[in-house]
Formats: structure tokens, sequence, C-alpha cells
């Protein structure tokens, strides 16, 4: 169930940045940021509630916790995206940090702090967000 719940993480976080460079290419990362901010995360509350529910289990506290610090640091993430993007700072600058210092963050603190040995779906999965963070720079 933890590959499903993290498959589902992955692609709603990098459909949140697509959607934000779909704005900006619109012109209209200005007017409707906050908004497509609220209907993107409610949606993925409402994601996550509904597979609870489809479980019938309840939320342990802790997981609670984890997830809504989770979200919460998602949001100011995709926010902060989107108050650059909107402030005329180019996509070709804003996706390759935020997007690209996390990829390396992760894989760095993995392989550093947690010993974590690559392997070749880790570096598939570099190689895959490392693409995608290129197509999402194109001007």
């Amino acid at each position: 169930m933890y590959f499903r719940y993290m498959l589902v993480a992955f692609l709603t976080n990098g459909l949140g940045a697509f959607g934000l460079r779909v704005l900006v290419g619109m012109g209209q990362a200005e007017l409707y940021k906050l908004q497509y901010l609220a209907v993107w995360y409610l949606a993925g509350a409402a994601l996550a509630a509904a597979a609870y529910l489809l479980r019938r289990t309840r939320p342990q506290s802790r997981e609670m916790l984890v997830a809504l610090a989770m979200g919460l640091c998602s949001l100011l993430g995709q926010l902060g995206m989107a108050l650059a993007l909107a402030g005329g700072v180019p996509g070709f600058v804003v996706f390759p940090v935020a997007t690209g210092g996390g990829l390396l963050l992760v894989a760095l603190a993995g392989v550093l702090i947690f010993r974590e040995r690559i392997t070749m779906w880790g570096y598939l999965g570099v190689a895959v967000g490392s693409a995608a963070l290129a197509l999402l720079s194109l001007p």
C-alpha cells in the first residue's frame, strides 16, 4: 500500500508544478496562483481521505501530523514557485532551483546520511526527474 501512496504523491506533486508552468505560459500566474493551489491541495486532501475511507480505517494521529507537515511543506514550496514565477523570475531559473534542488537534496541525504544504496530503479527515478525538470525549464 505504501508504494501506491508514494506513487500518488509523486504524480500529484509533479502535476502541480506542471500546472504552475501552464499558468505562467498563459500569463495567468499572477491572477490565479492562490485559487490554483487551493483547488490542487483540497483535491489532494480529498484523494487521501478517499483512500482511507476505502480501507475503512482511521488514520493515527502521528500519520495525520506527518501528512499535515508534508502537505504544508509542499504547499509552501509550490507557493514560493508561484510567487517567483508571477514576480517575473523566468521558469528556466525557478524550476531547476526548486525542483532540482529538492531532488538533489533528497538523493544526497539518502546516500550520505542514511547510507542508502541507489539501485537501478533509483537511478532511473533520478533520470526521469531530471528529464521532467529539463522539460519544465524550457522557455
